[in-house]
């Protein structure tokens, strides 16, 4: 049954001054960037070799400037829409993004953590020779070994792995602080970024992961893909901030409910996609 009006009215005035004395009650100084509370300070020093926890962000990202793109990465690139660009024309437009579908968002685009604005979660764990990475958007995970292994030279080939949506990685340390992973073998399918940039199979990928102190960590990520770009290039620069309370949240893309949404109000909206 409906509910009367003012009863609506009502209900919604006080939920709004609720709100309004909650926010008067939030110190802009008790946080680092909104919703991310900032830890005691100062900070104490960095442990040696170890980034195990909970980090958030990425906070201050910068995305490099894209090089020219290979034949080959410009005739992929031109085929793909973003879903950004199709919502944003005058007369929207057609987007194939895979992740409309919630198909994997695969690496580096999950490192932009762009479903939960910015603000993704994401832990440092470990197993026997290897480093473990999980992320709270889509609670997927990334092992990196560091038993001095090397990478596949190539996959999807006789006698090779399988390329894989994260691909492979190996770590070391440089230093006592900076965490080096590098990765290939990539499955092509997943796109690099928002816009639809691609990356190869055997683009090459290099994570620095920099402890500066107690809370602070910072994120370098460069790109080398010759099969695509033209030349090398710092793909993002960004920190993260230690997690209060080391708490994980769960961000998931369901595939039901991207199918409801797109055809319940991407396509009725105009916004068409080249997904079935």
């Amino acid at each position: 049954m409906k509910a009367p009006s003012i009863i609506v009215s009502v209900a919604l005035s006080a939920c709004l001054a609720a709100a309004a004395g909650h926010a008067q009650d939030i110190d802009p100084a008790d946080y680092i960037r909104e919703g991310v509370p900032r830890m005691p300070n100062p900070p104490g020093p960095a442990p040696v070799q170890d980034l195990a926890g909970v980090w958030v962000g990425p906070q201050d990202r910068e995305l490099g400037e894209i090089p020219p793109l290979t034949l080959a990465g410009q005739a992929l690139f031109e085929t793909r829409h973003s879903y950004r660009a199709a919502a944003s024309n005058d007369g929207l437009g057609v987007s194939n993004d895979p992740f409309i579908t919630c198909d994997p968002l695969g690496f580096p685009r999950n490192l932009l953590a762009h479903a939960v604005s910015s603000r993704g979660r994401f832990v440092f764990g470990s197993a026997p020779d290897r480093i473990l990475i999980a992320y709270e958007q889509q609670r997927i995970w990334r092992e990196i070994w560091m038993d001095g292994r090397a990478l596949p030279e190539e996959v999807d080939v006789r006698g090779a792995p399988e390329s894989r949506y994260y691909g492979y990685s190996v770590g070391r340390w440089d230093g006592d602080h900076t965490l080096v992973i590098e990765t290939t073998g990539l499955d092509e399918r997943p796109w690099l970024d928002e816009v639809g940039h691609p990356r190869s199979s055997s683009a090459r990928f290099e994570e620095r992961y920099t402890r500066l102190d107690e809370y602070n960590l910072q994120l370098t990520v460069t790109i080398d893909d010759p099969e695509f770009y033209t030349r090398p290039w710092t793909w993002m620069r960004a920190n993260f901030y230690w997690v209060q309370g080391q708490e994980f949240a769960e961000t998931i893309c369901i595939p039901s409910e991207g199918i409801e949404y797109r055809d319940a109000l991407a396509r009725p909206s105009g916004i068409e996609t080249e997904i079935p």
